[in-house]
């Protein structure tokens, strides 16, 4: 009885929480997010302050307001722009996280209701060799295997797709695809290799940037010491360096988006969406998909005409997404798709691997090394409960 008790209480609190998120999405805070969100690098505090016309301190306010309530921003980091690749592999065989390589693992889900989705990041043009040593080690044959050499991370647009009278995130199906059909089909992005060597401070750096892009450069320096433990100490002027000749003038670390997962409800539904067909329209589809708060991010390979796009689509509206992509099929502008369902509870993510061009990725393989391997966590910290009864206004 007492922990059917203590369990009834967690999730008592764990829906006044959620409520009390929502419930601070007012439109001055939305106005905030955006503007954070419209960069293309990470902003300085006072260059925000500046643009909105308000002091540092408020913005600071609204930054501890984001913090104090769960929601928190995540860095942008464009694959392609690290020369490296992502490789998603779907089993129709439940493959537990342990038994699995995970030195270059991204996410790792089981599917519903029974399977494995894996997501790996390599260098590019690797994925052949990464594959020949994998695959074996796996039970059997993937059912799906889909190499993503260009990133979309969505910025969530707040002021289009959440409600403030209601506090709820607008599905619309019907307003997205006008929203595709008005959309321009602009031009898809080259591929071609970059030049210059992405290192393992680099792929620190922007790592700890990814889950914390407002945290200094000073700390990282004081971080990638103590974790790393390099032979000679490595002081914040190189850290600085690279940050600024191997990271910004690369282009791969592009601003910051709020990871909406905390304002998702209860109900929702993990859903990876592989769609196929003319290259300039899959990436007019993802690219409108991923400014959608329940739409976080998509992986495209141009050349072969395929996008896996994340989503979290609540339970109710599961089948009339379903309807939804098969009118943009019937509209001609994907001609497949199809759709995994994930378990939530076992799903994990992970920060960029600082081994992905330590060694050949064979190698890497073969040696099964978890050396490194950085959760990012995926249910941030909540104030308890009694904290959050003396905020509410």
């Amino acid at each position: 009885m007492a922990s059917e008790r203590q369990g009834e209480r967690e999730l008592i609190e764990k829906l006044y929480s959620y409520l009390l998120y929502r419930r601070y999405l007012n439109p001055s805070l939305i106005d905030f997010i955006d503007q954070i969100q419209s960069y293309e690098y990470i902003p300085e505090i006072t260059r925000v302050a500046e643009d909105m016309g308000i002091h540092a301190s408020t913005v600071w306010k609204f930054m501890n307001l984001l913090k104090s309530k769960g929601l928190r921003f995540l860095g942008v980091i464009e694959v392609s722009k690290l020369n490296a690749e992502v490789v998603t592999i779907i089993l129709n065989e439940y493959v537990p996280y342990e038994r699995l390589f995970k030195s270059l693992m991204r996410e790792y889900a089981p599917v519903l209701p029974w399977g494995t989705a894996i997501t790996y990041i390599i260098p590019r043009g690797t994925a052949e060799t990464f594959l020949n040593e994998l695959l074996p080690t796996l039970p059997r044959e993937p059912k799906e295997v889909i190499k993503s050499t260009y990133s979309i991370v969505g910025r969530p647009n707040l002021k289009r797709y959440y409600d403030v009278k209601s506090r709820e995130i607008i599905i619309d199906w019907e307003d997205l695809a006008n929203m595709i059909r008005a959309a321009p089909r602009e031009s898809i992005p080259r591929e071609f290799l970059r030049r210059g060597r992405v290192d393992d401070i680099d792929l620190f750096i922007l790592r700890k940037l990814e889950i914390n892009p407002f945290e200094s450069l000073r700390k990282v320096t004081e971080e990638l010491n103590r974790e790393m433990k390099p032979v000679s100490s490595v002081n914040y002027i190189r850290v600085l360096r690279h940050f600024k000749n191997h990271i910004e003038a690369r282009g791969a670390l592009k601003g910051v988006r709020l990871d909406t997962t905390p304002l998702y409800p209860y109900d929702t539904v993990y859903v990876k969406t592989v769609i196929k067909g003319n290259p300039a329209e899959i990436h007019r589809v993802s690219k409108v998909l991923t400014t959608h708060p329940m739409f976080p991010e998509a992986f495209l390979n141009p050349s072969e005409g395929v996008s896996v796009i994340n989503a979290f689509i609540p339970l109710t509206r599961l089948f009339s997404y379903s309807k939804f992509l098969d009118s943009l099929r019937n509209e001609g502008m994907l001609k497949e798709w199809s759709v995994t369902y994930l378990d939530r509870d076992g799903w994990r993510k992970f920060a960029l691997p600082i081994t992905l061009f330590s060694k050949p990725v064979n190698v890497l393989v073969r040696e099964g090394s978890d050396e490194f391997v950085e959760e990012i966590d995926i249910n941030p910290p909540t104030p308890p409960l009694n904290k959050l009864r003396k905020l509410r206004s």
